[in-house]
C-alpha cells in the first residue's frame, strides 16, 4: 500500500496496545530502582559489618606490636583472628572476604587492616549491568601510649664540685634536678612497663659494678674504660677481642672509678622503686677528670638490646620496635681523658681537642654519630646533651653530638631545672601523641 499522508496519521492517532507498552517499560525501570535499593541496602550492611570488624581487628593488631620480639606474621595473626571473631555467624548477603592484611608501621606505631570483599547483586545483575560490588575498606590503628627508654649520662668530675653562677655547688644542683626530671617523666602517670630509665655516671671511667668481670675481664676496681678495636664504636655486647678496657691512674691522671654504678634501664612506676632510684643519684660524689665518650658509650649501652647476656631483663627492647630511645648527657666541662684508640692522658696538651683522633672529644664525636645513625642501628636514638657551666669549646661538641635543637645550656640552678624540665615535656608529649 503506497505510504500517504492519511496513513501516516491514522498510524500515529492508534491508540490500542500503548498502555501495555509504557507499563511494561515503566516496569523494568521500576524493577530496576527496586533491585538497585535492595543491592544498595546489602551493601551498605556488609559495609558497616566489615568496616566495625576492621576497626577492632587494627587495634587489637596494633596492642600486639607493644609486646618484645613480636613478628610481622603474629601481628597478622592476632589481626585476622580478632577479625573472624567479629564476623562469626554472620552470612553478610553471601559476600565472601579474602586477602585479610594486618600491616604495621614501626615508625608510626599503627597498624593498617584491610581486606577484600565481593558481593553479588541481585535484580541488578538480572539487568546484566553489574555482576557484584567489589571493594577493599581499611582501617588504622595507633598503639599511642609510646614506650621510652632514657638512659641518663652524668658527668660526675672533679669540677663538679665547683660552684656554679648562683654559688650552689653543681654537684648539688645536678642532683636535684636529675630527680626533679624523674618525677617529671613519670607525672604523666605513663602505665607500668611504659617507662623505664638507666643511669650512667662518669667521671675518668665509669663503674660497671657486677658486670665489670664480664665486659672487661679482671681488673683493681669495677671501672672500666673504652674499648679499642673494630668494635670501639658500636653498641656490640663485649666479647673476646671486643672486651671493654680497664686502666688506672698510673697510666692516665685523670681516671679515676666513680662511687656510684651504672644502673640498667629500670621501671619506676612504683613510688618505692623511684625513691631507690633518686637515692642512688644522691649518692653521687666527684673526682677525676673527663672521660666523656666513655660516658656516651653506655648511655648506648644501656639501651641496646644486643647487650641481653649483660643486663638479662633489663636489657633495651628491640631497635624498631617502636620504643623511643633517648640518651641524656650532662657535663660541665670538655671532654679530656681517653686511653685506648690513640687516646690522649689528660696531662697532653691536645687532649681536649676534639678534632685529633684519640682524644675524648674525637671519640665522643664517633660514638653520638653512630648512636643516631638509622643505618647503623635500625631505629636512630636520640641525643640530648646539657652544658651546664660548660666552656664554647664544650658547647660546640655537645652541639655536634645532639645537634643543636636537641643542646641546652645552663649557667646556674635555675637553668639547669628548666633544662631538664623542657626534654621532660618533650618525652612526656613525644609519649603520649606518637
Amino acid at each position: 500500500m503506497p505510504v500517504s499522508k492519511s496513513n501516516i496519521k491514522s498510524f500515529c492517532n492508534e491508540q490500542n496496545g500503548s498502555v501495555l507498552h509504557v507499563f511494561a517499560l515503566m516496569l523494568g525501570v521500576m524493577m530496576m530502582f527496586m533491585g538497585l535499593a535492595i543491592d544498595m541496602s546489602r551493601l551498605y550492611y556488609v559495609r558497616s559489618k566489615v568496616q566495625m570488624s576492621l576497626d577492632a581487628a587494627s587495634l587489637a593488631a596494633a596492642k600486639v606490636m607493644d609486646k618484645d620480639g613480636v613478628t610481622d606474621a603474629e601481628i597478622q595473626a592476632a589481626g585476622e583472628a580478632y577479625f573472624r571473631q567479629n564476623l562469626t555467624g554472620d552470612a553478610l548477603h553471601g559476600a565472601t572476604l579474602t586477602n585479610f592484611k594486618a600491616l604495621p608501621n614501626y615508625t608510626t606505631n599503627a597498624v593498617q587492616a584491610t581486606v577484600d570483599i565481593n558481593l553479588p547483586t541481585t535484580l541488578i545483575a538480572s539487568g546484566g549491568s553489574v555482576a557484584a560490588f567489589a571493594f577493599k575498606p581499611g582501617a588504622t590503628a595507633i598503639y599511642a601510649t609510646t614506650r621510652l627508654e632514657i638512659a641518663m649520662v652524668l658527668d660526675v668530675t672533679g669540677s663538679m664540685n665547683d660552684p656554679s653562677a648562683d654559688g650552689r655547688v653543681k654537684l648539688d644542683a645536678m642532683k636535684a634536678a636529675a630527680k626533679d626530671f624523674i618525677d617529671a617523666i613519670y607525672g604523666g602517670n605513663p602505665q607500668s612497663g611504659f617507662v623505664r630509665i638507666g643511669l650512667a655516671p662518669f667521671s675518668g671511667a665509669v663503674n660497671a659494678g657486677t658486670h665489670a668481670t664480664q665486659v672487661a675481664g679482671f681488673g683493681a676496681d669495677t671501672c672500666v674504660v673504652d674499648r679499642g678495636g673494630s668494635q670501639a664504636y658500636t653498641d656490640a655486647v663485649p666479647a673476646n677481642l671486643s672486651m671493654l678496657g680497664r686502666s688506672d691512674n698510673t697510666q692516665n691522671g685523670g681516671y679515676f672509678c666513680p662511687t656510684v654504678a651504672v644502673q640498667p634501664l629500670t621501671d619506676l612506676y612504683a613510688t618505692p622503686a623511684r625513691n631507690a632510684f633518686k637515692a642512688t643519684i644522691d649518692g653521687l660524689t666527684a673526682s677525676g677528670g673527663t672521660a666523656g665518650h666513655v660516658g656516651v658509650a653506655w648511655g648506648w649501652y644501656l639501651l641496646s638490646p644486643n647487650w641481653s647476656s649483660i643486663w638479662g631483663g633489663d636489657v633495651g627492647r628491640t631497635y624498631s620496635s617502636g620504643v623511643k630511645k633517648i640518651v641524656v648527657v650532662l657535663t660541665d666541662g670538655q671532654f679530656n681523658t681517653a686511653y685506648n684508640n690513640g687516646g690522649l692522658a689528660l696531662t697532653s696538651p691536645a687532649s681536649e681537642d676534639p678534632t685529633i683522633a684519640g682524644s675524648s672529644g674525637y671519640q665522643a664525636l664517633q660514638l653520638c654519630n653512630n648512636i643516631k645513625s638509622a643505618t647503623t642501628v635500625g631505629d636512630s636514638i636520640t641525643i640530648y646533651t646539657i652544658g651546664f657551666t660548660t666552656p664554647a669549646a664544650a658547647e660546640t661538641l655537645l652541639k655536634q653530638c645532639s645537634g643543636a635543637t636537641n643542646f641546652y645550656s645552663a649557667d646556674n640552678t635555675n637553668d639547669l631545672f628548666a633544662s631538664f624540665r623542657h626534654i621532660a615535656s618533650k618525652l612526656v608529649n613525644l609519649r603520649i601523641s606518637s
